[in-house]
């Protein structure tokens, strides 16, 4: 009997400060029976000449479904080419997003778009802290939520906030634990007529 393919999950997060559940995480899907492709976790592979950030949004179209993690850290920007090539060949996708995000995705709105629509962003940006290292962890967000669309025409807009760790694992459980369920709902995804 043939062995059956695992789905590819590709876990997309900025590292700084969120290892620890990151790499918790990437080892949970692996348990469930998915193939976990994460950098950080070991399991991204990158082309012979392809350089990280380039192997990094490569890797979005090997994956089966993508799931990204919106912390409050920015980083590099690496994270966000990940999830705009996920969004760009419209990948099956789920986000989690840190409290610390939606809250100032919240506060600062009034100071990043200059519309009322909240589609025209403008240059707003802000000092790098210890809590938050740039806005643009919010443009992340507004990205996962496909805030340029108008709401009947979002596919993926559910974000999932969590505060404390074993938040993010509790839904974490609740969207991948059945592959079965995985397996149903992709099979749907990509055979829309049956």
């Amino acid at each position: 009997m043939a062995k059956k393919k695992k789905i590819n999950i590709m876990v997309a997060s900025t590292v700084y400060q969120n290892r620890d559940l990151l790499l918790q995480i990437c080892g949970i899907l692996n348990a469930y029976g998915y193939h976990v492709i994460n950098s950080e976790y070991g399991t991204l592979h990158p082309p012979l000449g392809m350089n990280n950030t380039d192997a990094c949004i490569a890797a979005v179209a090997e994956c089966d479904i993508f799931f990204g993690i919106i912390n409050p850290m920015y980083s590099t920007g690496i994270t966000h080419l990940e999830f705009q090539r996920a969004i760009a060949i419209d990948k099956p996708r789920r986000f989690i997003a840190h409290s610390f995000v939606t809250f100032s995705r919240k506060l600062l709105a009034q100071y990043m778009f200059s519309d009322v629509a909240k589609t025209q962003r403008n240059d707003f940006e802000i000092k790098s802290t210890s809590v938050m290292d740039s806005v643009k962890v919010i443009d992340m967000y507004n990205d996962a939520v496909q805030i340029n669309l108008a709401y009947e025409e979002r596919k993926y807009h559910w974000v999932q906030e969590f505060f404390r760790p074993d938040e993010a694992l509790r839904h974490v459980e609740t969207l991948f634990r059945d592959i079965k369920r995985v397996e149903s709902e992709l099979a749907i995804l990509n055979n829309p007529a049956q």
